[in-house]
């Protein structure tokens, strides 16, 4: 396998395992020199499936899906379930220069400059290697979370492989904590301190999070949205997120896999 600028990497739950053909879409169209990589606690349907198939012989197999990933390990989508993201093992990540750990209910969209020398320039501002930001008033960081491979695992290879054989540990210290991305903080504050990450916060979403679409009050979650998301101007948002809906290729995942949310942006981006 050859060596790979960035890797974007998600770990899913039971049945948002139905975003995963449209995240792989989104960001093979836009940063088609990006691999993913994805770890579902689960198995893919045939549909599902399917999508996969059609994107990597007609877009692009810069992708890995691992199902039923931790299989040895009882979680479900809570707090504990959530942390697992931030403990991927060095191993799964040996041919990618840098990380970034997404959210697998978005939309990702090409952006200048590109979603790697965002967070590159990020870190190189905070003086650390990793790019996040630290929820105002909290001891949380985001779920969204960008690093250097090398010098990441150099600090935490240790601790994520004694998670991995204890997890009831990680179990009993979420427990404390109460929430995953306070874990985080404390992690990272401790092997690496938090330099200029209060003065310099970043977290951009790098496209449309789906998951504003998915309960009521459609309308008034989309305008607060695009009102707050200032990664990119709407327009040119809207614009790139509707060439996916002229992509055949787009049209072929929604037909095979049709999700209410996906059909709903393309609603209000006709606004």
């Amino acid at each position: 396998m050859k060596y790979f600028p960035l890797c974007i990497s998600v770990f899913v739950f039971g049945s948002y395992s139905r975003y995963i053909p449209y995240y792989i879409y989104s960001i093979l169209k836009s940063y088609p020199e990006y691999y993913v990589k994805v770890f579902s606690n689960t198995t893919l349907s045939k549909n599902e499936k399917n999508c996969l198939t059609l994107i990597a012989d007609e877009l692009s197999s810069n992708f890995t899906v691992k199902e039923n990933y931790l299989s040895n390990i009882k979680f479900d989508q809570n707090q504990v379930g959530k942390t697992w993201r931030f403990l991927l093992p060095q191993k799964e990540f040996k041919h990618f220069e840098h990380v970034y750990i997404g959210d697998v209910d978005f939309l990702i969209v090409k952006e200048k400059p590109s979603l790697l020398e965002a967070h590159l320039n990020h870190c190189n501002k905070i003086g650390l290697p990793y790019s996040n930001k630290i929820r105002p008033n909290t001891r949380r960081m985001t779920g969204l979370h960008f690093y250097k491979t090398k010098e990441y695992y150099e600090k935490l290879s240790s601790t994520i492989d004694f998670y991995l054989s204890h997890p009831h540990k990680l179990e009993k210290k979420i427990l404390e904590y109460g929430r995953n991305e306070i874990f985080l903080y404390e992690l990272l504050k401790e092997k690496f301190g938090i330099g200029k990450i209060k003065k310099y916060p970043f977290r951009p979403h790098h496209g449309f999070h789906l998951g504003i679409l998915r309960n009521r009050n459609h309308s008034k979650k989309f305008n607060d949205y695009i009102n707050r998301n200032r990664s990119l101007h709407y327009s040119e948002l809207k614009n790139l997120l509707l060439s996916y809906y002229e992509d055949p290729i787009f049209k072929k995942i929604m037909n095979q896999l049709p999700i209410k949310e996906v059909t709903l942006l393309y609603k209000y981006l006709h606004k």
